[in-house]
């Protein structure tokens, strides 16, 4: 179920017993990854560095804890194609991002929750609420600008402004016809020429 505004998010359950634990959001996501491709249920997973968890106000997961908190996730997948012409699938659970350079050219962003690393970049997102929201830079941004916008994305303050643009959706397929690199929530994919996202709602569940 997608959360709603103002309603509580996750519950306290007792520590899944076949609890999968990864180190980052980047193996959870090639984790979660090998089971969607596979066709097989995504178990139950914490992860103990994590950019997502600031969501809740932590840094990651308490594994030693025979109390977690349970909250369901949506997922982004992400289809691309890159110099191998082989059509390939990867699962998102905080962001995917296509850009050249920060300084240049134009960016998109899929994000499930606000971070890219230390960047808020879409400070009003959460990783349940049955849309990921876009964030498109324009490409004729000058780089005085962008890097004005880089030192205010670190407290989020960088909306409202002209070249920058949020919204909420559940699907996008970019326009790659300068084959930006792809960046699945710190997995580098170089050189796309196609990509396209899609919300799966409720994908799976983190454990904290």
């Amino acid at each position: 179920m997608t959360i709603r505004k103002n309603e509580d998010w996750g519950s306290t359950v007792a520590r899944p017993e076949n609890l999968v634990i990864c180190e980052t959001d980047a193996a959870a996501s090639h984790l979660a990854t090998d089971y969607y491709l596979q066709h097989k249920p995504i178990p139950a997973i914490a992860i103990t560095r994590s950019n997502l968890s600031r969501a809740l106000g932590t840094k990651g997961a308490d594994t030693d804890s025979q109390k977690m908190q349970a909250t369901p996730f949506d997922l982004i997948e992400v289809t691309f194609v890159d110099a191998s012409t082989v059509e390939q699938i990867v699962l998102a659970l905080g962001y995917g991002l296509l850009r050249k350079s920060w300084w240049r050219g134009g960016i998109f962003a899929a994000m499930n929750t606000s971070f890219v690393g230390d960047w808020d970049c879409a400070p009003r997102s959460h990783p349940n609420d049955g849309k990921f929201d876009l964030l498109t830079v324009n490409s004729e941004m000058k780089p005085s600008q962008r890097l004005i916008a880089s030192r205010r994305l670190r407290l989020g303050t960088h909306l409202p402004h002209p070249q920058i643009s949020v919204k909420q959706i559940t699907s996008f397929e970019a326009d790659c016809s300068t084959e930006p690199n792809l960046y699945v929530d710190n997995r580098k994919f170089a050189c796309v020429n196609h990509c396209k996202f899609r919300l799966l709602p409720d994908a799976l569940t983190l454990y904290w």
